[in-house]
């Protein structure tokens, strides 16, 4: 897959909120590392943060102007929090059905360190509506508390991220290791034969599939989607479908 990390601030006159720590110093070692692993799974990584900007919108404008110009699959925009020195946690903003998939995976990871889960959002933010692919903000933690700053570790929260977007290893999918898996289907949705949108494609194309468990002989992701290959054809003479990865879960049998 092809990530646009966007490093927030980092690009003066855009610095970001002042707290125990500065903002663009915690989101530059967190993006930095952030795309070293992506990197170091076998992902394209564009780097979207400006090196200089006339103006806060500005700034802004062109991590979205180099995101859409290079066509990446999924942009995520690294921030942290500033409030009253008490609110704490992580959130992660999305606006789009596919964007909070992924946010909700990424959420969870970074949940797994210790940090307040203050859940999933959706706000028109300059980046997630400019952008022509999911996009998501993730707001780390806070900066001007504490709890969040003792807790904080770059290495640790650029791993969490990286869990979040592409699995342990490779992303999101069964190993070939001779183990037998499901796929969980959480709501019912659709299976279809492409990433692209479900109104975007003919009907005659869609099967639904109800809330249950499938097992699967092999699955992959991409683009927000698992594909998965059934063990028979019996959807429309096809044995090979993607399905939204916000509705579904690859899981190994017990």
């Amino acid at each position: 897959m092809k990530f646009g990390i966007d490093i927030g601030h980092n690009c003066p006159p855009d610095t970001g909120a002042t707290g125990i720590q500065q903002e663009d110093v915690l989101t530059k070692a967190v993006g930095t590392k952030l795309i070293q692993k992506l990197k170091a799974a076998g992902h394209t990584v564009i780097d979207c943060t400006p090196t200089s900007a006339n103006s806060v919108n500005n700034s802004l404008r062109r991590r979205t102007d180099k995101a859409n110009d290079n066509n990446v699959n999924v942009f995520v925009s690294i921030h942290f929090n500033k409030f009253n020195g008490i609110a704490d946690g992580t959130e992660v903003f999305a606006i789009s059905n596919a964007s909070k998939g992924i946010a909700q995976s990424v959420l969870k990871e970074i949940v797994k360190l210790g940090f307040r889960d203050r859940e999933v959002k959706s706000r028109g933010l300059f980046v997630l509506k400019n952008t022509q692919m999911p996009a998501i903000l993730i707001e780390c933690c806070f900066c001007d508390n504490k709890k969040d700053m003792d807790r904080f570790d770059a290495e640790r929260m650029a791993e969490a991220i990286k869990d979040g977007l592409i699995g342990d290893s490779d992303p999101h999918q069964p190993k070939h290791d001779n183990k037998k898996y499901n796929l969980e289907i959480t709501e019912k949705t659709f299976l279809k034969p492409s990433t692209e949108q479900s109104s975007e494609l003919p009907k005659e194309s869609l099967f639904d599939i109800e809330p249950g468990n499938y097992p699967i002989l092999d699955a992959h992701f991409e683009e927000s989607h698992y594909w998965v290959k059934w063990p028979d054809k019996s959807k429309g003479n096809r044995d090979e479908h993607f399905v939204f990865a916000g509705h579904a879960k690859i899981v190994e049998k017990g």
